[in-house]
């Protein structure tokens, strides 16, 4: 028994460590990825199977997807195709233990790779140590397989299966059910899987038995996705449904044909095989289960979603929606988020702005966009300080999104000013210009890649803007002294006109650090 469990923890440390370097290594690489070749539900669906085949995580590759659901990047369409595309690509492991786990002595060689593996992370520069995770992740794994067949084959002297034969209704009820039990309590289904192919190939259970137990395994890793999704954001929910739904329903299809499938199951392994290998069979009728589930839902992709979006309404903050705490341990993910998020409260300010020199006055609804604004820009800043950047251009990128929401604050501490109805109308011209600015800044607002050319404008009206602050702050202290105008009226000129260079500077800095943002992110990555 302590086997059993020694061999299950060290699996899990090592999909743990193989997750996460991969996905460090490859995690800009694959938001390119997604965001590239995730279109139709084809390619959306083989973006989901190569990018979970890459990091061996199909819960990895769902936080991506929500992630980029979250920014707008994706339509939840779209993002449904990758999560069909994810639990295909989840199948992998199978595989990989079916075809390499029972082949050969694992632990000749999963415990030089732990040795390497760790010596790496230790001693090896910056740039290697991720290497090094990846290989001890590796390691770890197999080890974790040899524990466990070490274990399970003694598994039928403290547990008995034989109560619970796949002969009977009840039977493969109870069955599915410890199967969604094993992955609850594993917290990964590839987990769960090496556990009951480990069982198998120690003949601690037989081939029936993990069949039902595999399509109760599918059944429990939407458990995960519910769990992370209490308190998450719509978009989160909404990924967790689908998981739910396109499961549940697949496990009921593959159960009321189970003879066929078990057919095309023994047909198929022949065929790769040459012979009939139960293990390998196991791993088949997995991928089979995915595929089989994806022919389905494929073609009913929009009224599907349609359906999940009816589950699960949109009730959020308009300008927050898009963070999910979720995702903040993926700074490449939430880095863009944070950005579409503060382009958003950008928009909105500059929406007000516009609606203050039309009106000439504030109005209830300019204080309660402004005060929107303000909420939300502490999410935002909450939200940003839980990304943890795990490299030099994540930090510069986490960084810039700092200032641009000190800029947004400071923006936002200029506007409640209550200078700012008498700024208005004490420089009526200069407004007038800086409303056609911030119409030609409008137009563009929804577009990262204009920011450059957005902060190069930005720069000349305050530029401009300072010089006549300047010379207007000099001219209207001289009309003081000559008793042109009183010093109270030519006070207010001066407060009015350093408020309007305050107000135009901030918009300047809050965009060209959202530039220098785009910059970084087209950039090539240092590690």
């Amino acid at each position: 028994m302590a086997a059993v469990i020694g061999g299950i923890g060290i699996f899990l440390l090592g999909m743990t460590m193989l997750t996460n370097g991969l996905k460090e290594m490859a995690g800009d690489a694959l938001k390119k990825w997604l965001n590239k070749f995730t279109g139709g539900a084809i390619s959306s669906l083989f973006s989901g199977i190569v990018m979970t085949v890459l990091v061996q995580s199909s819960t990895a590759t769902t936080l991506l997807t929500i992630g980029f659901v979250s920014a707008g990047l994706l339509t939840f369409a779209q993002s449904i195709g990758v999560i069909i595309g994810a639990n295909i690509g989840s199948t992998s492991t199978g595989w990989i233990i079916s075809l390499i786990g029972f082949k050969v002595s694992l632990a000749s060689f999963s415990l030089p790779m732990v040795g390497i593996g760790v010596f790496t992370q230790l001693i090896a520069p910056r740039q290697y140590k991720t290497y090094g995770s990846i290989l001890a992740g590796f390691g770890f794994l197999f080890l974790g397989i040899d524990f466990l067949q070490t274990g399970m084959a003694n598994a039928q002297d403290f547990i008995s299966f034989d109560a619970f034969l796949a002969d009977s209704f009840v039977n493969k009820a109870i069955l599915i059910g410890i199967g969604v039990i094993m992955t609850i309590i594993m917290q990964a289904s590839s987990a769960a899987m090496a556990a009951t192919l480990t069982a198998l190939f120690s003949g601690a259970i037989d081939y029936e038995q993990a069949i039902y137990l595999v399509i109760g395994q599918n059944i429990g890793t939407t458990a995960t996705a519910l769990i992370a999704s209490v308190g998450a954001s719509v978009a989160a929910k909404r990924t967790s449904m689908t998981h739910v739904v396109f499961n549940v329903l697949t496990a009921l299809v593959v159960v009321v044909a189970i003879s066929p499938m078990l057919q095309l199951t023994h047909y198929v392994t022949t065929r790769l095989n040459g012979s009939f290998d139960e293990t390998l069979a196991i791993a088949v009728f997995h991928t089979l289960f995915s595929v089989i589930g994806a022919c389905i839902f494929v073609p009913l992709l929009k009224p599907f979603a349609a359906l999940i979006m009816r589950i699960v309404p949109e009730k959020e903050n308009r300008l927050t929606k898009h963070l999910d705490d979720s995702i903040t341990h993926m700074p490449a993910i939430a880095l863009q988020v944070g950005f579409d998020t503060l382009q958003q409260l950008l928009k909105e300010l500059t929406e007000v702005v516009m609606l203050l020199i039309r009106e000439k006055r504030s109005t209830d609804t300019y204080e309660k966009r402004i005060i929107e604004v303000e909420r939300a820009l502490e999410e935002t800043r909450r939200f940003l300080a839980m990304v943890q950047s795990s490299n030099v251009r994540d930090r510069e990128k986490h960084l810039n999104l700092m200032h641009v929401a000190d800029h947004v604050a400071r923006l936002i501490k200029v506007l409640r000013d209550q200078q700012h109805a008498e700024a208005v109308y004490l420089q009526h011209e200069t407004m007038q210009n800086f409303y056609e600015v911030l119409e030609k800044v409008l137009a563009h607002a929804d577009d990262k890649q204009t920011f450059v050319q957005t902060a190069s404008l930005l720069e000349n009206t305050s530029r401009q803007m300072a010089d006549r602050r300047r010379v207007k702050r000099e001219e209207y202290f001289e009309r003081a002294i000559t008793n042109e105008v009183d010093v109270e009226q030519s006070t207010a000129k001066v407060e009015a006109i350093l408020w309007v260079d305050r107000l135009i500077f901030h918009f300047f800095r809050s965009t060209a650090r959202m530039a220098n943002y785009v910059r970084l992110d087209e950039a090539r990555p240092k590690h």
